[in-house]
């Protein structure tokens, strides 16, 4: 009841509000009405005090007297009182307020006009011009200022009239939605009042249903208690370490696991800082940080990284951290599980020194088995029975596909390992297609599959050239592999739209399933898995090709119709703007006195600098004179090794100062290579020690094959072979001796083949790396402080080597070959390139021989 009484109060309340609410708007605004009344009685005023002024002036004119004047301080008086009706009432609109204030500008225009009439019409009756004055005075009554302050009162009475009725609208409106909206409120009380009895029943049934949600809660509390309990028994079960850390990074809680992990007491542990208490002082700062950014990390996903984490003895042992936030209200919290991985890594290092046995000890003899078995197929013992010889190429064939499987292995274990370094460079897509052809031409041709190459707009791509034709042979040889006899295989390289160079491979084989496909990339997995497949294979190539590909930043995909043949595509970057690559520099500290000199004699300042940034990345020492005097005077100092000389001297014939060396004792042997314009050498200048006539624009590889020719003692071109294994060395000694014009040396050890460089002086060396005593390296390094440096080199080894480890192993002009991936042929493919100027001279001292 008590309830309802204050319902009804609040009815009466509100029904008394509405009603001083709707007196108010019923009485109105008093005050604007007052404002309008002042101003229309000021508009009145002007208006018959105009009509006054008129008056008096009509009145002068008649000769009557004036009851008000119309001097012109009558006018001015008049002009005050129309500038200061320019003030309007507020409740006119700003549309309003622009009409009033040009019908008062029409007044005063017209104030101005009576005032000039007025004035002619008394001018001309002092004249005595009666029609004149007359005329003027009629003009002055036609265009009166009274007219037009009439106007101005019929204009505002006309705006206060239209102001009126929207503002009685308005009124009506307002008045209407309050009514309304007090009906409402009326409305919304009185069914509070009905609810207002209905409520006490509900507070009882309420009462009821907490007593019983309450005796829920109990239960509820009883079982998570036990939840609880179950999960702390699971946390201290649990393998891993685990640590609960606040945002600022202080431990809050840690299972038995942890402090067993980081041998500390829970009580030691809560509230120190997790990083100096988990982390060593010697790790990186950027490890740190990683660590530490995951832990504040907001994304919710958990973040897994492996770092080195400290005990509390000092020790250090490798750990799995996974970093997470717990997800709730309330303050942030981090939970990290921390896993000891010590046998894990010590598993990882096994492994690593299995793969490096495998690398060394497996790989090695197996080049030596292939080499050796190519030298018997080849002949080299003499004519073999042709069922020996088949056995022979049987066993070669096989040595080779287990070298593939060993290598296939390794590179996977190296890619998962994120170990498989690139060697990135700007490659023309035209050449690796040919590349590859040339590799399968003679497998394309056993299957009567015909290849074909569409190269479009011959675009360059970035990518390491060996590990990209390995993906292009392994695309291209299974598609001759599954293609029919007289189909075709073409490769298709386009520039795309999106800076892209697409390579496509297309054949016309049976076709793949889509269930086939979900397995192409998958280790050891063929279409065919039987034991009586008819096509070999080890089923890695596919998947070191995706991962080689993935490594660029691209990857393969597969399009195939069954029947119609299958299209595998991958896209690389495209290179915009190639750039030729350029030799690192060589300090000038690194170019002493021991290594050959080379006496530049040219006037022209672009070829000297072009002569000495070529000659010293090749090792030698540069002195340059840009006269034919100076040259001489540093030849009475110093005795080059060769002379490189331009024809074209300004203070003199550069054949006649060639024909002075010759006719002293101390130069007349000294090697002189030719930079000219013409193509012969001049007669009378010593041609049996003239090295090389060098025509323009200067040919590099000529000049430096020619300086290397210069330099070395005259015979047989002489080639260093270091190889620890006995077999490999007598594979490569074999094969080079059957070029015929070839000295070779043997070393076994890195000693032995300092030794010899400095003795026999070699034309070439082809070396190992792991060797006992001295290794490759430091064979390099110690050959790079002599006149070595400039001696061109074949790195032939079983090691992967990196980018940094070729960088070492550099001297003069340099190839790296890999004992597994790269054939005897390519390795005197190689010799016979590096070697190319001195065979030639041999032969063609042989046919001279032969030829007198």
């Amino acid at each position: 009841m008590r309830q309802t009484r204050l319902s009804k109060r609040s009815v009466a309340l509100a029904v008394g509000a509405l009603l001083m609410l709707c007196g108010l708007f019923v009485v109105g605004r008093p005050w604007e009405m007052a404002q309008n009344d002042g101003y229309r009685t000021r508009l009145q005023q002007l208006r018959q005090a105009s009509a006054e002024l008129e008056q008096d002036a009509l009145r002068s004119r008649l000769g009557l007297p004036e009851l008000h004047g119309s001097d012109a301080s009558a006018f001015d008086a008049l002009e005050a009182r129309a500038q200061a009706l320019r003030e309007l009432p507020s409740f006119l609109s700003d549309e309003e307020q622009r009409v009033m204030h040009a019908s008062l500008e029409s007044y005063l225009r017209a104030l101005e006009d009576n005032r000039a009439l007025l004035e002619r019409s008394r001018d001309a009756q002092a004249r005595g011009e009666r029609r004149e004055a007359d005329v003027a005075m009629q003009a002055l009554l036609e265009r009166s200022a009274s007219t037009q302050a009439e106007r101005a009162v019929t204009t505002f009475l006309q705006l206060h009239e239209r102001a009126q009725r929207g503002n009685e609208r308005t009124r009506i409106v307002f008045f209407a939605v309050s009514l309304l909206l007090g009906g409402y409120v009326v409305v919304v009380l009185v069914r509070l009042s009905r609810a207002s009895a209905e409520l006490a029943t509900l507070n009882a049934d309420l009462e009821t249903r907490v007593e019983e949600r309450g005796r829920a809660l109990v239960r509820a509390s009883e079982e998570q208690r036990v939840s609880e309990a179950r999960k702390a028994a699971i946390l201290e079960a649990a393998p891993d370490g685990i640590v609960l850390v606040d945002e600022a990074g202080r431990l809050l809680e840690l299972n038995p696991m942890a402090e067993q992990v980081f041998r500390v007491t829970a009580g030691e542990a809560v509230g120190r800082d997790f990083l100096s208490l988990a982390l060593p002082a010697s790790l990186p700062a950027g490890q740190r940080e990683e660590v530490a950014a995951a832990l504040r990390s907001t994304s919710g996903h958990a973040t897994r990284l492996e770092s080195s984490c400290l005990r509390a003895d000092g020790s250090t042992f490798p750990a799995e951290l996974t970093l997470a936030r717990v997800p709730g209200t309330g303050p942030a919290r981090f939970t990290a599980f921390v896993r000891d991985i010590t046998e894990r890594k010590e598993v990882e290092r096994m492994k690593n020194e299995f793969i490096s046995t495998v690398s060394h000890e497996l790989r090695t003899p197996l080049t030596s088995i292939r080499g050796s078995l190519g030298l018997l197929e080849g002949g080299i013992v003499g004519e073999i029975p042709a069922e020996a010889l088949d056995m022979v190429r049987i066993a070669r064939t096989n040595t080779e596909r287990l070298i593939r499987l060993i290598n296939d292995i390794l590179d996977l274990e190296k890619m998962e390992a994120g170990k498989l370094e690139l060697k990135l460079a700007t490659l023309d897509v035209h050449e690796l297609v040919e590349a590859t052809f040339s590799g399968l031409k003679g497998m394309a041709d056993a299957a009567g599959v015909s290849l074909r190459p569409v190269v479009e707009a011959a675009p360059k791509v970035k990518g390491d050239r060996d590990r990209l034709i390995q993906v292009l042979t392994n695309l291209v040889s299974n598609a001759v592999k599954f293609s029919p006899a007289g189909a075709e295989v073409a490769v298709h390289a386009r520039l795309e739209g999106q800076g892209q160079v697409r390579f496509s491979v297309v054949d016309q084989g049976p076709g793949i399933s889509e269930e086939q496909r979900t397995k192409l990339f998958a280790r050891f997995q063929q279409l065919d898995g039987s034991d009586t497949r008819s096509k070999g294979g080890t089923g890695l190539g596919l998947a070191i090709s995706q991962a080689i590909v993935n490594q660029h930043g691209g990857g393969i995909e597969v399009e195939s119709v069954l029947g119609q043949g299958s299209t595998f595509t991958f896209a690389l970057e495209a290179v915009r703007s190639a750039s030729s690559g350029v030799h690192p520099a060589v300090t000038a500290a690194a170019l002493s006195a021991s290594r050959h000199s080379v006496l530049v004699v040219t006037a022209d300042a672009e070829l000297s600098s072009l002569l000495r940034g070529l000659l010293s990345q090749e090792g030698y020492r540069v002195v340059r004179a840009s006269s034919l005097a100076e040259s001489a005077k540093l030849l009475e100092e110093s005795s080059p090794d060769a002379v490189v000389l331009d024809t074209q001297m300004p203070d003199g014939q550069a054949l006649e100062w060639v024909r002075s060396l010759r006719e002293q004792p101390r130069t007349h042997e000294l090697p002189v290579v030719t930079l000219s314009g013409r193509s012969s050498v001049g007669e009378g200048v010593g041609a049996a020690l003239w090295v090389d006539w060098i025509s323009q624009p200067l040919e590099e590889a000529r000049l430096l094959s020619a300086l290397r020719h210069a330099m070395r003692r005259p015979g047989q071109a002489r080639v260093l072979v270091v190889d620890d294994d006995v077999a490999t060395r007598r594979v490569i000694c074999a094969r080079l001796e059957r070029l015929g014009a070839v000295q070779v040396f043997e070393a076994a050890d890195g000693e032995s083949a300092v030794e010899l460089a400095r003795e026999t002086r070699p034309d070439l060396i082809v070396l190992d790396v792991g060797l006992p005593g001295l290794d490759g390296f430091e064979v390099v390094d110690i050959l790079r402080q002599g006149r070595g440096r400039a001696t061109p080199l074949i790195v032939f080894t079983g090691r992967d080597l990196s980018r940094a480890d070729q960088r070492q192993l550099t001297l003069g002009m340099t190839r790296h070959l890999s004992k597994a991936r790269s054939s005897e042929e390519e390795l005197v493919a190689s010799v016979r390139e590096l070697l190319n100027e001195l065979l030639s001279r041999k032969d063609g001292e042989s046919e001279r021989r032969v030829v007198s």
